[in-house]
């Protein structure tokens, strides 16, 4: 494991609110809403799991190469919406991205099984085999959803690399799990603060066996999630554009070298 200190500016004021709860801590396809955004396509598909009903808001260039698909999780307490700018993001830098409702609000080992049958699903479906490509699949997510996304990726084959946006653990979840992982890991920390139950990833990181550590002095828990809001940041600290520019550029390089995708790269963009 490598362990990395990001220092992109003077230390920012963190509120150590004792409320956590706020902001860390086959299948039917029923409905579809798309969207078109020049090169990109972006549709909402409503799916129901043996695990759970959801609606994922799927991202990506239009493309007739198949691309690297990326499952992105939200959250405790959050929803989809606050990683859109995520799933915006790796569109335009050529991953097919799913963003998705985890069903269960606080069921961490239930949201890592929907997650698994969610890339079971888009990696299986007629409508998404000319779109993705099955062989190149990363997990990543912020907060709950980093220990989601691991607890899905410690317990699945082919994963080629799990990205934690500040992730914390419950009830050593996450730290049991982290020595099953076997694909490469890159764990992107905050400072320490009640909203990633006091940077307690760190138990995390010490039991991945391929791992990245960055820790990025000054930053606050919500500069990882992607729109965040004024309420989490009332909470958490205020969110800055340098911080966050942070966690985009390494949680994006890191999936493009994952998944194969050359730096400034994208995907050839051709209209269906």
């Amino acid at each position: 494991m490598r362990f990395l200190r990001i220092a992109v500016g003077g230390p920012a004021a963190l509120l150590a609110l004792a409320v956590f709860a706020v902001i860390a801590g086959c299948a039917a396809l029923g409905g579809r809403t798309n969207r078109a955004d020049g090169g990109l396509f972006s549709e909402t598909l409503r799916v129901k799991l043996s695990e759970g009903s959801a609606k994922v808001d799927m991202y990506g260039p239009k493309s007739t190469v198949p691309a690297p698909l990326v499952i992105v999780a939200h959250g405790f307490w959050r929803h989809r919406h606050n990683m859109s700018g995520w799933g915006r993001h790796l569109a335009k830098e050529g991953f097919v991205a799913a963003v998705p409702d985890l069903p269960a609000w606080s069921d961490h080992a239930r949201n890592g099984r929907f997650l698994s049958e969610l890339r079971r699903h888009l990696c299986a479906g007629e409508s998404w085999k000319g779109r993705i490509d099955p062989e190149r699949v990363g997990l990543m997510g912020f907060s709950a959803g980093g220990l989601t996304t691991l607890l899905s990726a410690a317990d699945s084959q082919g994963i080629a690399i799990w990205v934690g946006l500040d992730p914390i653990d419950r009830k050593g979840l996450g730290a049991n799990a982290a020595p099953f992982l076997d694909s490469r890991a890159v764990v992107l920390t905050a400072e320490p603060s009640a909203c990633n139950a006091n940077g307690n990833a760190r138990a995390i990181v010490a039991g991945l066996r391929r791992s990245v550590h960055f820790h990025i002095a000054g930053a606050v828990h919500v500069d990882a999630e992607w729109p965040s809001d004024w309420m989490a940041q009332a909470v958490c600290g205020r969110s800055t554009e340098e911080k966050r520019s942070v966690f985009h550029r390494l949680a994006t390089d890191a999936l493009r070298e994952a998944l194969a995708l050359p730096l400034g790269v994208e995907a050839q963009q051709t209209p269906r």
